[in-house]
């Protein structure tokens, strides 16, 4: 994906500053924060995308809609391209072909890993929801595997992660878990030792976009029932297409200003569930 046409300006972290999520054992990408190089940004529009689930049909209109192939366009998703939706592998195979396309790593994409590796495992039998997961190939690990944890445009302000980031915390310092599922941060007694604590519960806290301070502006997606949420220094993009919702994404143009687009899911493919 973008092999040819990018160059990344790699932050190497050791795997031991990164906590893996507490019910995986899938390590960190090699590099789990990338800055996109600014010569292939030059002369480009950014089309952001927001949590796209498998949904194909929908993922192909909201391409066409944005000219999202046309040369002057780089694409970014915000995770979760897979799992859930009717039509996973073929949009693993479409994004795995795109020349001018970037995604990071969402807490459905690290799922897949998971069941793939547990395939491994003699006796172990996939679950009916994950039974799609067999047809994956060792090119698809690969891919999936490697999709860092951000991705920062130095030149716009702006960073892309799925679920969210602390505020008050350095990139370097932010733990896995909490970029692919955090959605609240509540904050418990300082001198408890505790402070600043994230949690993908809905009714507990704040929601942590309304927290961020800036200056970069933060892209994400993960937090579907709450939908297109606009705060000032952070944007969620999950509309929640795979719920019979819709799939959004935001364009950001050369002189900086922004359009966003909706594609109608063409069905509900999976009922929203307490956890969504």
């Amino acid at each position: 994906m973008a092999a040819l046409l990018t160059t990344f300006v790699s932050l190497f972290v050791k795997q031991s500053e990164f906590k893996l999520t507490p019910r995986s054992n899938i390590p960190a990408p090699k590099c789990p924060h990338i800055t996109l190089d600014e010569d292939e940004l030059q002369g480009k529009r950014i089309i952001l995308i927001g949590d796209v689930h498998g949904c194909y049909d929908e993922l192909m209109e909201i391409l066409e809609e944005t000219g999202a192939h046309e040369e002057d366009a780089v694409v970014i998703f915000v995770g979760d391209l897979i799992n859930k939706g009717p039509k996973n592998k073929m949009v693993l195979d479409y994004v795995k072909r795109m020349q001018n396309a970037h995604a990071v790593r969402g807490n459905h994409d690290e799922a897949v890993l998971r069941e793939m590796k547990a395939q491994k495992t003699e006796g172990y039998e996939l679950s009916a929801k994950y039974k799609w997961t067999a047809e994956l190939s060792q090119s698809d690990w690969d891919f999936l595997s490697e999709l860092p944890y951000t991705i920062t445009i130095r030149s716009k302000k702006m960073l892309v992660v799925h679920a969210g980031l602390v505020p008050g915390v350095p990139l370097l310092r932010q733990q896995a878990p909490d970029m692919i599922t955090m959605r609240n941060i509540v904050f418990s007694d300082y001198f408890g030792g505790k402070g600043w604590q994230t949690t993908n519960r809905l009714n507990e806290g704040h929601p942590w976009g309304s927290l961020w301070p800036g200056p970069f502006h933060i892209y994400y997606g993960h937090d579907a029932r709450r939908k297109l949420q606009l705060h000032e220094y952070a944007t969620g993009l999950d509309t929640g297409c795979v719920y019979g919702g819709s799939l959004t994404a935001l364009m950001i143009n050369l002189d900086n200003s922004k359009k966003f687009y909706t594609v109608k899911a063409k069905s509900v493919y999976r009922k929203p569930d307490s956890n969504m």
